[in-house]
């Protein structure tokens, strides 16, 4: 099917001006690979510009998606080096330490205000239900490196398989490796990938939408793609599954121990106006008041429940992105499926604006995604094959020119 213009071609130049004065803005404090270190943005221009030309020397055509995309790519490495000289796996080891206070009968969860950022990131709040600590405290009875590696390794196959269900394949799956969501999410062990590849098997397997929330509640949210897909079993299988758990865990947590775990969130949130880069993320609510952000959630999440089929439930995706009331980078792997509806230049344009320094900038790229659902011109000309066989083409997308 043969493309329709959207713009004029030299119009879309305007895109990587954009996202050049966007990620020198927005990285105008980083140093690489941490404080002390280059600047990060004279550095990310100097490899985008001179890989630019190599691209040129090696008789590539430069189009505008080209720079796109070699700045995106540029911005995830150099923001994937300063990140891997962090805490590595800090929240698989705060899950293990839970795990462990579990196990000798310490409290678990948060009762008092969490004031202070600490040095060592596995001591933050643990925020997940009882039903899941047996399984940590199996994990800390574990060799360390046994953990570790397994964990390591299981979160690579598990985003591996997420993105061939989302339908990246090949080479491209690289890209969206090196992607901050992913490469966060697996670098400091958070469930959120397995939860990623629960949310895409969603329409294969529909009870990991609901099991999915047993990690994130506001994971839930796509649970109601069931609802508006009329799938009543899944719903079901996945609810029993969820009171199983509870159920079957219980003489072992005991019921005091799901109190403390309510009592916790309660303290959570208290504390999130004290420390809100830290527990708040990038989430909504650190940015408009409370009102705002439960109304913009709500539109989000009704507009979303308008489309059916694989597109309702990448939609669904993007709306427990907005809902989220705490939201850090690996927060968005479920926005994938949404992200691919774009047209290539908006797409490249938003993983150039998450590729680098997670906060309100990344809400522009969330932004244009639903504006997308509105404007027909911001989305990709797909057929009906696409619903039952999702897949892009990052690489035909660099030659894009209408």
């Amino acid at each position: 099917m043969e493309r329709q213009v959207r713009f004029h071609a030299p119009a879309w130049w305007v895109l990587p001006v954009l996202l050049a004065a966007y990620v020198l803005y927005a990285t105008i404090d980083w140093e690489v690979p941490q404080p002390g270190g280059i600047r990060f943005g004279p550095l990310w221009l100097a490899i985008t510009i001179a890989s630019a030309a190599v691209w040129i020397i090696s008789s590539r055509r430069l189009t505008p998606v080209a720079v796109l995309a070699i700045g995106s790519i540029s911005g995830m490495v150099l923001t994937d080096i300063s990140a891997i000289v962090g805490q590595n796996l800090r929240d698989l080891h705060l899950y293990v330490r839970a795990g462990d206070h579990f196990l000798r009968g310490e409290p678990v969860y948060l009762d008092r205000l969490f004031t202070v950022r600490p040095a060592d990131l596995t001591t933050y709040p643990f925020l997940y239900p009882p039903l899941t600590l047996p399984f940590f405290g199996i994990l800390a009875r574990l060799p360390g490196l046994l953990v570790d590696v397994g964990w390591l390794a299981a979160s690579i196959a598990a985003a591996v398989a997420t993105l061939r269900l989302f339908g990246v394949r090949g080479p491209a799956a690289l890209v969206f490796l090196l992607w901050p969501p992913f490469f966060q999410g697996i670098q400091v062990g958070n469930v959120n990938v397995f939860a990623g590849l629960l949310f895409a098997l969603g329409p294969l397997l529909g009870a990991g939408l609901i099991v999915a929330a047993i990690f994130k509640l506001y994971s839930g949210i796509a649970g109601l793609w069931l609802v508006r897909e009329g799938r009543w079993r899944a719903l079901a299988l996945g609810a029993v599954l969820v009171v199983a758990l509870a159920v079957a865990t219980l003489p072992l947590t005991g019921v005091d121990r799901w109190r403390e775990w309510l009592a916790g969130l309660d303290w959570y949130r208290a504390s999130q106006p004290l420390l809100p880069g830290s527990l708040y993320g990038l989430g909504l609510p650190r940015y408009v008041p409370f009102v705002v952000y439960v109304l913009a959630a709500a539109a989000v999440v009704i507009a979303a429940l308008g489309a059916r089929g694989r597109q309702g439930l990448g939609r669904l995706g993007i709306a427990t992105v907005v809902a989220s009331p705490s939201l850090y980078a690996h927060g968005l792997i479920v926005a994938v499926p949404a992200l691919l509806e774009l047209e290539a230049p908006w797409l490249w344009l938003c993983l150039g604006i998450t590729s680098v320094a997670p906060g309100l900038g990344w809400w522009a790229a969330v932004a244009l995604v639903v504006a997308a659902w509105f404007v027909p011109h911001l989305r990709r000309e797909r057929g009906p094959e696409q619903e039952s066989n999702p897949s892009v083409d990052l690489w035909q997308d660099l030659d894009y020119s209408a």
